[in-house]
């Protein structure tokens, strides 16, 4: 698996300039695209093109870097199933708010949750941040899946919100 911090010539943490990163992508852009690209477009300028839009993505969104350095130390919350097991609490309180979403019928009730619901995902990344820095990787993944199910019903209000 490549590093994708080293990709950007960044050290593997949490704390990412946003505009440097936006920088450097857009300079992989121009030299790498294979649309722009000055060199032979070859499957190497495509696979490399794939790869720097992939880090860039992971890099850029706070919840899916902070999954990343998570799967860097060898847990991977987003693809492996087996990696950390969600609480009995937590899996409950989604249920409820699955319910609660289903029945909402007001677009600004929906917003309101929706912004609760994103504040608490910035507590839970924000603890799972403390935790890389003590190297409580597991505990960090604990946070960070709470934030996973948060994350879905995010997007489960986004849907709600459009069908009314």
């Amino acid at each position: 698996m490549k590093n994708f911090f080293e990709l950007f010539s960044f050290p593997a943490d949490f704390f990412v300039d946003q505009n440097e990163l936006e920088k450097k992508y857009l300079e992989f852009q121009n030299q790498f695209h294979p649309d722009k690209s000055q060199g032979e477009k070859g499957s190497d300028d495509i696979s490399l093109s794939i790869e720097i839009n992939a880090a860039y993505k992971i890099l850029s969104d706070d919840f899916l870097r902070a999954c990343y350095i998570l799967k860097l130390n060898g847990v991977d919350i987003q693809n492996d199933e087996r990696a950390v097991k969600v609480d009995v609490a937590t899996l409950e309180r989604v249920l409820e708010l699955q319910e609660k979403i289903a029945e909402l019928v007001d677009k600004n009730e929906i917003e309101e949750l929706r912004e609760k619901l994103n504040s608490e995902i910035k507590f839970l990344i924000a603890a799972a941040v403390k935790c890389f820095g003590s190297s409580e990787i597991q505990l960090a993944a604990q946070f960070l899946v709470k934030a996973k199910y948060l994350k879905k019903s995010t997007e489960d209000l986004k849907i709600r919100k459009r069908k009314i």
